[in-house]
């Protein structure tokens, strides 16, 4: 019995119709409807159809952990911090032992590096950890994506830094909720879920809408 795709630690058991694949019933209870677009006649979904509406809180809750920060960037740094959700979600799936504490430092490292830059200095801030060095670099390869029409999106630093310090904060806030190892990562890995990928650039500025 192959590992549950979604957290790669338990074994998969029961048949996602979403993913095509087993995935295990801790992640099926907690992802469903959040991380997994299920559909209407799943069966899993089916038992608890009538015990959905606390799903609305937290939805509401991941939006409050991100909104104070986003709120400050303008709309082509709105976009790279959503593009650096997604990202994560890729650095996690790659990384299983990535936590909120790890990633903060590595996005400390990556934010005083760019500072840096921005002086006309070229120095990497190092870090304590190793693997945070490693995550900092996978992490500035995000930010060197193409859009979906191929055009490399090359924030300029100035950019850089501001999503920087708004993850750095983000993560930070998350961190002092004390409210799991995971917290801001799961977040982050729910948001990426309902943007559906990478945003393209255009003329709206993306918001966030709390009912």
């Amino acid at each position: 019995m192959s590992a549950c795709p979604l957290c790669r630690t338990r074994k998969g058991k029961r048949l996602c119709p979403a993913r095509g694949e087993p995935i295990c019933p801790a992640c099926c209870g907690a992802k469903r409807l959040v991380e997994i677009d299920c559909p209407a006649d799943c069966a899993w979904l089916g038992q608890h159809a009538g015990h959905w509406e606390g799903r609305e809180t937290e939805r509401r809750r991941d939006l409050r952990r991100v909104a104070p920060f986003l709120e400050r960037l303008d709309e082509r740094q709105a976009q790279l911090f959503f593009l650096a959700l997604v990202g994560l979600n890729g650095l996690r799936a790659q990384r299983p032992a990535l936590d909120d504490a790890l990633l903060l430092d590595a996005v400390r490292s990556l934010h005083r590096t760019v500072e840096t830059r921005r002086k006309g200095l070229l120095y990497e801030h190092p870090t304590d950890d190793v693997r945070a060095a490693a995550v900092a670099t996978e992490l500035g390869a995000v930010f060197e994506a193409r859009d979906e029409e191929g055009r490399p999106l090359a924030p300029s630093d100035g950019d850089l830094a501001a999503v920087l310090a708004a993850l750095e904060g983000a993560l930070d806030s998350a961190r002092r909720e004390s409210a799991g190892a995971h917290a801001f990562l799961d977040a982050a890995a729910r948001l990426a879920a309902r943007i559906g990928g990478a945003p393209r650039p255009g003329p709206a500025r993306p918001r966030l809408i709390l009912e």
